[in-house]
């Protein structure tokens, strides 16, 4: 391989075969197209080809990301070299000393810091789509009493599509949220109608992520705490000092957060809003890929942030440490590579068994949890600040045992030259912890206050991503190293053969899996026949308005605006919604109904056909018990045979297969 550092390319030769290429090198952003190295081919060996002649691309194989590059960004820059973090060009320090999170949330989300008309339309949009539907709390309130908190909100979040079907692309169609990809000044007028169409769908649901995402934290915390849910904060203007209120109110009648905590907490949510391209934020644009819809994406974003090396476990650590005499114990076990067990009166030692205390999986070493980075190659940006919050927080609080550790424990790391020679700094998590600690939240509520702020960066690189005139779904490729084709032959195995059984009538199926609600809803049905008949009528009845909605929405004038809404039927303004500048969609839906209709009439009168037929049978089967009752009165209610048994009950619909057959009798 040899760089031509004139032409900005790279030229690649296959020895083998002598085939070359070229691979332009971007000129100013300096990375190469993977998909250039698909020109050289090779035969492949799992599995193996089937001809001689058979080939394959080269592909490239980077385990973990370490070095690809899966977009093109301009919400935040890492600089890991020289330690510095920047949000649209700011650098997150002087963010973090002269603006709120809502100021910084539009910066991420619009590309600009906001002016005062736009921070007060941005504020007041958030902080009105605060409440959540009822139904909402309702079902946060049947989780389990120990339910983890993050798993509350991973949950609970990803139900807020099901609150807002009209924001769901699989069921408003797959165009819902994509703006033409046009370039700037040449849209006509159909383009920019979509691109203002787009625009205001996206903007709702970011008022509501960002809206309703802290009070679903902090009912995620009221749950764990099992205190009743709190409602919003009447009149806050404050994003942080709202969630505070729900998080801490009893029955207080004018309780108002520590203005301290509230400006502590907008810091925090600041340094946490958003930091490149890691874990959480890929996998917010690999579900954005999809197509999925905003609310969906975030909360499989956020299930990015549970995972195990996180804040959380700084804590853990630390009470595992328990005092400062451990220190350099634990910092000696942990260069060893030692799983770390307590000792008798508060000691460490390594562990002597290779197996948890239960007997279960192997143990593994004890790692310096909330030290070193993988993109920082110096100290991380965001301790200096955090760190500086909890020294503020120590004066409002006091350190506290582990507030005493945790700062003997960096000094300690960082002047042992072993981990500085392997880059092992604090990062944020290890004065994240530190300051919720101190703020008094339990562990397991840490990633829920990192989770909310970062909804701001999620929504900037959704929003960026579908924007993205490169906008593919993601599909990475696998190396398969599994078995190649294997045949299965019978008495090959030692497990018995398959026994072929018939399969179940479909109904006795239905009926086992239906819930007893519907089950009693369908014996109606099948007992009334005019019960059937009018669940068909009202059917029809709902479709016909459905297409007298279409209808008019067709029909009615370009002056349309100065219609008062009061005046239009609901289904027509849901309509007007729905297929606003989508005329063809609005033909096509408007089809697809009369077509159900004619369906649904056919099925109406076959329906009434079945209940005349079925009525007829009923007044045969009447005349023939008057009959057999007549006769049975004449003869003292015994059987012909005067044996003194009464006669069955021939006709009394038993579905029983032990119904005696007439002609035996």
């Amino acid at each position: 391989m040899r760089l031509n550092a004139t032409r900005n390319y790279l030229t690649v030769t296959d020895p083998l075969t002598n085939t070359t290429i070229k691979v332009p090198i971007h000129p100013t952003l300096n990375y190469i197209p993977a998909s250039s190295f698909t020109q050289i081919r090779i035969k492949p060996t799992t599995p193996p080809g089937v001809t001689e002649s058979d080939t394959v691309p080269v592909r490239l194989y980077d385990p973990g990301f370490r070095n690809t590059v899966v977009c093109r960004s301009k919400v935040s820059q890492v600089d890991g070299k020289n330690g510095k973090l920047y949000y649209r060009g700011y650098d997150v320090a002087s963010l973090c000393e002269n603006s709120n999170y809502l100021e910084v949330a539009y910066l991420l989300i619009h590309g600009n810091l906001p002016n005062k008309a736009q921070y007060e339309k941005w504020t007041t949009n958030i902080m009105t789509h605060t409440y959540l539907h009822t139904e909402m709390e309702k079902q946060m309130s049947t989780f389990r009493y120990d339910a983890h908190p993050m798993g509350i909100l991973i949950a609970t979040t990803a139900s807020l599509s099901t609150f807002h079907p009209d924001a769901n692309p699989a069921l408003r169609g797959d165009g819902l949220y994509m703006k033409p990809k046009v370039a700037p000044g040449k849209e006509t007028p159909d383009d920019l109608a979509k691109i203002h169409a787009a625009q205001e769908i996206r903007s709702k649901a970011y008022y509501r992520i960002l809206g309703k995402l802290p009070t679903i934290a902090a009912n995620a915390y009221r749950h764990r705490i099992g205190r009743p849910y709190n409602h919003p904060m009447p009149g806050s203007r404050d994003y942080a000092e709202n969630l505070l209120f729900m998080l801490d109110r009893l029955n207080e009648p004018n309780y108002k957060p520590d203005p301290r905590l509230v400006k502590i907490l907008n810091k925090m949510f600041i340094l946490n809003a958003e930091h490149g391209s890691n874990c959480s934020t890929v996998t917010m644009r690999h579900l954005a890929s999809s197509g999925v819809d905003p609310y969906t994406a975030l909360s499989g974003a956020a299930g990015a942030l549970f995972g195990e090396r996180k804040s959380t476990a700084v804590i853990g650590m630390l009470k595992q440490i328990g005092k400062v005499e451990n220190i350099q114990v634990f910092l000696s076990l942990v260069k060893r590579k030692q799983t770390i067990v307590s000792g008798p009166n508060g000691t460490l030692v390594a562990s002597s068994s290779n197996r948890t205390p239960t007997g279960g999986r192997p143990t593994q070493p004890t790692r310096l949890q909330g030290f070193g980075h993988r993109i920082y190659k110096t100290h991380d940006p965001r301790v200096k600040i955090a760190k500086e919050l909890a020294l503020e927080l120590f004066e409002i609080f006091g350190k506290g045992p582990l507030g005493e550790l945790a700062i003997a424990l960096e000094e300690a790391t960082l002047s042992d030259e072993w981990f500085s020679r392997r880059n092992l700094f604090p990062n944020i998590d290890y004065w994240c912890a530190i300051v919720f600690h101190t703020m008094g939240f339990p562990a397991d509520m840490f990633p829920v206050l990192m989770c909310v702020p970062r909804a701001a960066g999620f929504i900037a690189h959704w929003e960026e991503s579908i924007d993205d005139p490169e906008f593919k779904i993601f599909r990475p490729r696998q190396i398969f190293v599994g078995e190649n084709e294997r045949s299965l032959k019978d008495g090959s195995r030692d497990v018995p053969a398959v026994q072929t059984t018939p399969a179940p009538a479909l109904d006795k199926l239905t009926e086992k899996s239906l819930p007893s609600a519907a089950k009693k809803r369908m014996s109606t049905l099948m007992m009334n026949p005019d019960a059937k008949i009018m669940e068909f009528a009202g059917l029809i009845e709902k479709t016909q308005r459905s297409i007298d909605a279409l209808s008019i929405s067709e029909e009615e004038p370009s002056g349309e605006a100065s219609i008062e809404v009061g005046c239009r039927p609901p289904e027509l303004l849901a309509c007007k919604n729905v297929f606003r500048g989508e005329e063809g969609r609005r033909k096509r839906a408007l089809a697809d109904l009369k077509e159900l209709l004619a369906k649904q009439q056919e099925l109406m009168l076959a329906q009434q056909e079945l209940a005349k037929q079925k009525a007829a049978l009923d007044e045969r089967n009447a005349a023939l018990e008057a009959a057999a009752a007549a006769s049975s009165g004449s003869s003292g209610g015994l059987s012909p045979a005067g044996n003194g048994k009464k006669e069955p009950d021939l006709l009394a619909g038993s579905k029983s297969p032990r119904v005696m057959d007439t002609k035996k009798l």
